[in-house]
């Protein structure tokens, strides 16, 4: 998109994204703004000089500014914005959301997450991450991810807090309309879990986990009921060389079918045949596998740009290792199985909440069990507090810990993977297992999890049915976790330490060293503990990492929401620490302390905060 000043206006480019913030420069009517970067409630944020020109840069009210971009003259997006916002709405969407007073409801995301590996897989799909118009055969969609009218308006009407600042005009725009994406995926889940629960084939308590492959039928599709129906194509034994449209025939209407043959007859930009032609329909075991493929190189790329883009998300996993792993080989070793080892494994569901009666011929599906017991039984108290509740059922451990990056390199050994079900193998909802190591030509996964073919042991699973890999990288839970060389105190929870990474390389990415990283990362310690929607209401209205006051501090007049997007408000806090030269010349960490404190963060007890965040930045390199 190429946004301009409206005609006849003047307006101001700020500093911060507030009415009182200082003017960098006065911008007169139908001066070209280009593409805008990020959005905040009521501006928008543009580079107009050179990339070095930091006097050119500012936010610009959303009022004063107005889209004059057609398809054929769209600009080049700027994909490191992308990425990282598609982190960011991960980040937003996956919290445990809460009310907040005056606001829109929050609406509850969880079991059925988002993932910026799909969303940024979704667009190198559809567009390569071009700023393209309308690229999909039929489809209204446009930008990089080809958002549709429909999908930007069950957006708006059901995202609740999630989509309380859109506006009609941010879909046409590649970053603003990733939260409409984001919520797809996260209906797409949904759906499939209701599918499989009217059908009988899960439960509400351990409802289906939708695994990547299928999120991406789903997506193609535009139907989650198709989704299921080639899945359960194969599950039923389905000949692999039925056509496509038989699969479907039962979900879809012969107009709906005759739409996905135009859209979908070739992948995006690449001369493979994926579903065939209406009158020539590609077999299921050829669109499975070229689904199959396409997806594992879409989320490999994805993975490339986030490494790139925000290597703060990819945990640095160093010596150490998975406690539990122990008990779980202990069990491999005396060879724990279904019918002869009943009364063990009935005892694994002790270590969960589990209700119901584990004393039946067979055991009910014990894998998620298993998983809580070796956390139970291991001598670490941190790993055993993690222990998620219904551990029992297998989506639950999506919970747990931290995301790990689907395709990286790096999966620790005992990290735990969850699968989508296979037939036969995991039940009819999920399983989960942990993980040791990827086959050579990483389509498939080898776990060592309990109830795998009615015992504990090694099996290996289509990669393509994982759901989800989790990491507990906390403090003490597994050996030595590092984050760019500092050591996080207990007290943060597993999910926040990766906002470590976010401040520290933010902070050096501004031209700030080490003392002013870590001064900076330590007052956010003493702040909120790296939790990014905390928010004290006490006397005050503070909100996110650095705690900033929407009243009188340096949150302005944003919406909570946005103040809780951690790499917003860490930008909203390096702008201000740039209002004091003393910050960025401190020569030695107390000095970087003490005037981060008394001139950023301007505690009521200067001196008492100053000698406590001292304290936290020395634990840090300690």
């Amino acid at each position: 998109m190429t946004f301009f000043v409206k005609h006849g206006v003047m307006t101001d480019l700020r500093s911060e994204p507030t009415a009182d913030s200082v003017s960098k420069d006065l911008l007169f009517s139908n001066r070209e703004l280009g593409d805008p970067i990020r959005a905040s409630d009521a501006f928008l944020f543009f580079a107009l000089g050179a990339p070095n020109d930091d006097a050119l840069k500012g936010w610009v009210l959303k009022s004063d500014c107005e889209d004059r971009t057609d398809d054929a003259s769209r600009p080049p997006l700027n994909v490191a914005a992308f990425v990282q916002e598609c982190v960011n709405v991960q980040l937003l969407f996956n919290d445990e959301t809460k009310p907040v007073e005056g606001a829109p409801p929050a609406v509850s995301i969880r079991p059925w997450v988002v993932s910026a590996d799909f969303l940024i897989a979704r667009a190198l799909y559809e567009t390569d991450i071009r700023n393209l118009g309308k690229n999909i055969p039929g489809s209204d969609g446009v930008g990089a991810l080809q958002v549709t009218v429909a999908e930007w308006k069950d957006f708006t009407d059901n995202g609740g807090a999630l989509a309380s600042d859109a506006r009609a005009s941010d879909r046409d725009h590649s970053v603003l309309q990733i939260p409409a994406a984001a919520w797809r995926q996260h209906v797409h889940g949904k759906a499939m879990s209701k599918i499989r629960l009217d059908a009988g084939k899960a439960t509400a308590e351990d409802p289906f986990v939708a695994s990547f492959l299928d999120m991406f039928f789903a997506h193609v599709t535009n139907s989650p009921a198709a989704a299921i129906a080639i899945l359960d194509a194969q599950d039923a034994g389905t000949p692999p060389d039925t056509s496509i449209k038989e699969v479907l025939k039962a979900v879809m209407t012969a107009e709906e079918l005759s739409a996905l043959f135009k859209a979908r007859e070739k992948l995006s930009g690449l001369p493979t045949v994926f579903f065939g032609t209406e009158a020539n329909p590609s077999t299921l075991k050829s669109v499975v596998d070229v689904a199959e493929d396409t997806l594992k190189k879409l989320l490999v790329a994805a993975l490339a740009r986030i490494e790139k883009h925000r290597p703060d998300m990819i945990p640095e996993v160093t010596a150490g290792g998975a406690p539990w792993m122990a008990i779980a080989e202990q069990a491999q070793a005396e060879g724990v199985r279904e019918g002869t080892h009943n009364a063990v494994i009935s005892k694994y569901f002790a270590d969960t909440d589990f209700g119901g009666n584990p004393n039946t011929n067979p055991p009910p599906a014990w894998c998620g069990a298993f998983a809580a017991h070796c956390m139970k039984r291991c001598d670490n108290p941190i790993v055993q507090a993690s222990v998620p509740k219904e551990a029992a059922a297998a989506i639950s451990w999506k919970k747990w810990g931290a995301d790990f990056p689907l395709r990286s390199a790096t999966i620790p050994r005992g990290a735990v993977v969850v699968l989508s079900p296979m037939p036969g193998t995991t039940g009819g909802t999920g399983h989960v297992g942990f993980f040791l190591e990827f086959s050579p030509d990483k389509k498939k996964v080898f776990l060592l999890g309990g109830n795998q073919s009615k015992k504990v042991g090694k099996t290996p699973f289509p990669a393509s049915q994982i759901a989800g890999v989790r990491w507990l990288d906390q403090p003490g839970a597994v050996g030595a976790v590092a984050i760019d060389g500092i050591t996080l105190p207990p007290s943060v929870a597993p999910a926040n330490r990766q906002f470590a990474g976010l401040i520290l390389k933010a902070f050096a990415a501004a031209g700030y060293g080490r003392d002013q990283q870590i001064a900076a990362l330590a007052n956010a310690i003493g702040e909120s503990n790296l939790n990014p929607r905390a928010h004290n209401t006490h006397g005050e209205d503070s909100v996110g990492l650095f705690q900033l006051n929407r009243i009188v501090g340096v949150g302005g007049h944003h919406s909570v929401e946005r103040l809780m997007d951690p790499a917003f408000n860490t930008q909203l806090i390096i702008a201000e620490a740039g209002r004091f030269s003393a910050f960025k010349n401190a020569a030695d960490l107390h000095t970087a302390v003490d005037v981060f404190v008394r001139s950023v963060e301007r505690p009521a007890d200067k001196p008492g905060q100053v000698a406590k965040r001292f304290k936290i930045a020395q634990a840090l390199i300690a």
